[in-house]
């Protein structure tokens, strides 16, 4: 999968519309994007099997960062999106080779709009049913 292709991929299982990510062009970068994309479009049981390799995984930045991505993607047993964003935080806050920051910072903004997509759906959702509440009690009115 060609590097621009991974990164269109994912900003389009995002699931919601972010700014701009600007993600530099280096190889190990497209590389931890191409192993995102792999855990965002596999079947469960093969996110299950790269959450437990990643569970093996010696420690180091890279593992971590994919650790982090691979908690932040639902279909296996490590999923934890909140954890996934403290995970990515304290990984920037190591000051983190620049490849391996990028893709950090990259999937944190993703998981902050979609955690901004589902409250404002969330609030979308408590509107509608206060409209439903008045239009029922004006039908009874009606009656």
């Amino acid at each position: 999968m060609s590097r621009s292709a991974a990164l269109l991929l994912f900003m389009a299982l995002a699931g919601c519309t972010v700014g701009p990510i600007h993600v530099h062009r280096d190889r190990n970068a497209a590389d931890h994007l191409d192993y995102l994309a792999r855990a965002l479009t596999s079947e469960q049981s093969e996110k299950e099997k790269l959450w437990q390799a990643a569970m093996q995984a010696p420690t180091g930045e890279e593992a971590t960062l994919h650790r982090a991505l691979l908690r932040s993607v639902a279909g296996h047993s490590g999923y934890d999106p909140a954890a996934a964003e403290v995970e990515l935080q304290a990984l920037l806050a190591q000051s983190p080779s620049a490849d391996v920051a990028t893709v950090a910072r990259a999937r944190l903004e993703d998981l902050r709009a979609a955690n901004a997509c589902r409250h404002e759906v969330e609030v979308l959702k408590r509107r509608l049913s206060k409209v439903a509440d008045i239009e029922k009690r004006l039908d009874q009115e009606r009656r």
